[in-house]
């Protein structure tokens, strides 16, 4: 997720700067054949153009607003990741009932295999090597287990719940407090579903492409709605126009996938460290890792 203050005008043009550029030399290209070749069969109503740029802004303000409420909507699924993880550990370290150093082991399992879910779903959801960090939390039993499986986040969290089930079947969870980590570990499951879902449903592409092509459009008769008014000075305007058509709809593109392991994505990847430092620190762990910090204004 970019944090800076300050955009960098490279990323502004990197992803728009083709279209921009094709603009502004095809708006050059009619000024010349009309001011020069006289071919004055190129002026447009001005009045046509008012209303198609109307329409095509509305178009893009219910593209940008469709676009971020995806990418919200993940970073909220993410705000409940991080306290569902927080609440599972203190859930454990208060229901379990049974000698000091046995539930000090079975917390610590939980916690590790809780950070290890969290590192699994965040590389899954990037389609990046699923088990990066998290295979430093899996003990070699854990860790052959969840390899097996195709979704490794589920196969962690299965285990999560399968340890939990075996210490209520040996009485050392009551029932009642059972059923508080059980709805905690549905929780979980429920945020990694609708993580999937937002991953794995593509955006309208007839959508998109509608609006592309309503910009394509636009951006071809708008030199010639200009031209006769103000001359020359319709290519700076069709530059700036276009630019900003351009990049509202470039800005939609990428919020509509928010995990994508670009410089917009959910950071979840820090989100994930901050679990991990606040789980350690529950369990009294002697080594922390420290948060992970932005680089060049990005933070993962």
């Amino acid at each position: 997720m970019y944090v800076k203050q300050v955009f960098s005008i490279w990323r502004l043009l990197r992803g728009i700067w083709a279209g921009v550029l094709a603009v502004t030399v095809y708006a050059t290209l009619v000024f010349y054949l009309y001011s020069t070749k006289n071919w004055y069969f190129l002026s447009f109503p001005i009045s046509i153009i008012t209303i198609l740029g109307t329409a095509l802004s509305l178009l893009l303000g219910f593209r940008t607003n469709s676009a971020y409420d995806r990418w919200w909507e993940a970073r909220k699924v993410w705000g409940a990741i991080v306290n569902d993880s927080r609440t599972l550990v203190r859930q454990a370290s208060a229901f379990i009932n049974t000698e000091r150093n046995e539930k000090d082991e079975a917390v610590s399992n939980l916690a590790h295999l809780q950070i290890a879910w969290c590192y699994a779903l965040a590389n899954s959801l990037r389609r990046n090597q699923v088990l990066v960090y998290a295979d430093l939390h899996l003990s070699a039993t854990e860790l052959d287990y969840v390899s097996s499986q195709d979704n490794v986040p589920n196969a962690i969290l299965n285990l999560i719940q399968f340890k939990m089930a075996e210490l209520h079947e040996q009485g050392k969870i009551p029932t009642l407090l059972y059923q508080n980590i059980d709805d905690t570990i549905q929780r979980l499951c429920n945020s990694m579903g609708m993580c999937e879902r937002i991953k794995n449903t593509i955006f309208p592409t007839q959508y998109s492409f509608f609006v592309l092509l309503v910009i394509f459009i636009f951006t071809l008769i708008l030199p010639m709605g200009l031209v006769e008014s103000i001359g020359r000075i319709a290519i700076p305007i069709t530059f700036v126009i276009s630019f900003l058509f351009f990049y509202v709809e470039w800005i939609a593109y990428i919020l509509q996938n928010p995990f994508e392991n670009g410089p917009n994505d959910i950071p979840m990847t820090s989100l994930s460290r901050t679990i991990e430092i606040n789980l350690l620190q529950l369990i009294g762990a002697e080594k922390i890792p420290e948060k992970i910090l932005p680089k060049n204004g990005i933070v993962m």
